[in-house]
């Protein structure tokens, strides 16, 4: 760890809610996007810390709106001045990505993204493909968060301070940073490793938007169980602890169990604290120096964009 960060005192024990107490000016009158808002997720107390300094727009995106209108009606209850905008978005169509972010585009109440946090995901899921034809876990947790953050760049360029949180996951070590073969066609396809794939390709995309002049940073929330695992088996869990941590040098050890206040602090130090580095990988509050060489590296992330313009049938500068 270092602390180039405004406060490193905070630690993993820190809450969603002490990150925002701490930059209440950087969320006041400010517009988020985020993914994921599902009511037993890390999104949703993101969001609902959030709206305790007083944001102007909160729009939460996720696949079934019904499923989070309690989420929304939190929000309500801490400060009914919020404009709350719900959208519909399945993160594993390219279609239905393509209408949220249209969506949000026309929305009169949404001139302009602060904030877009592309929290939503899966974890180490049976091998399935998208409609698209794209691995199940590589399509929901990169290519459409992907897809959406460049649809939605004019109004986040039209921010005077944009930032871009792609959640990722210190699993992004279970990847390799060589995406040519995300479909698993050459090889027998690992849960693990798909789910080790999408979560480095979460911290390139980070690489490449800072690139490109946009303010991005992959924050790791840290051991939480959410509906996240609901995928998990016994043999999956085992195959991780015994075979796959064992196996990586340096590894986190998953001996701290956070709760959902703690597991969105992380995440809200990188959209809320100006003192992050750009194309940083964040744990437990702070900048941390564990990230695989492969998930940082430039020549990877623009081979990345370049499979990920070929994947949404764009061609993203």
């Amino acid at each position: 760890m270092n602390t180039e960060t405004s406060h490193p005192e905070f630690t993993r024990a820190t809450t969603g809610d002490e990150v925002v107490a701490a930059f209440p000016d950087r969320v006041r009158g400010r517009i988020f996007v985020v993914t994921g808002p599902t009511p037993t997720g890390i999104g949703a107390t993101t969001l609902t810390s959030l709206a305790k300094a007083h944001p102007s727009v909160l729009v939460l995106a996720g696949r079934t709106p019904s499923k989070f209108q309690p989420v929304a009606d939190s929000i309500a209850a801490i400060d009914s001045k919020i404009k709350v905008v719900l959208v519909t978005l399945d993160l594993s169509s390219n279609a239905s990505v393509r209408a949220a972010a249209k969506t949000i585009l026309e929305h009169p109440d949404v001139p302009h993204i602060d904030t877009l946090i592309n929290n939503a995901g899966l974890m180490a899921t049976p091998f399935s493909l998208t409609e698209d034809g794209i691995e199940s876990q590589f399509a929901a947790c990169h290519v459409g968060h992907f897809l959406f953050t460049n649809l939605l760049l004019p109004k986040l360029r039209a921010a005077p301070e944009p930032v871009v949180v792609n959640v990722t996951s210190s699993g992004h070590r279970m990847g390799t940073g060589d995406f040519s073969d995300v479909n698993w066609e050459k090889t027998p396809y690992n849960s693990w490793g798909a789910y080790g794939h999408s979560k480095c390709a979460n911290v390139l995309f980070s690489v490449s938007l800072a690139e490109r002049g946009i303010k991005s940073v992959a924050p790791h929330p840290g051991w939480v169980k959410t509906d996240l695992g609901r995928h998990l088996t016994e043999d999956l869990g085992n195959e991780l602890f015994t075979k796959i941590v064992s196996s990586i040098p340096n590894f986190e050890p998953l001996n701290f169990e956070k709760n959902l206040d703690q597991g969105c602090s992380t995440t809200l130090v990188a959209a809320l604290d100006p003192a992050v580095p750009n194309a940083t990988y964040l744990r437990d509050c702070q900048v941390a120096r564990d990230v695989a060489a492969f998930a940082v590296d430039k020549a990877n992330a623009a081979k990345l964009w370049e499979l990920s313009n070929k994947l949404t049938g764009e061609n993203f500068a």
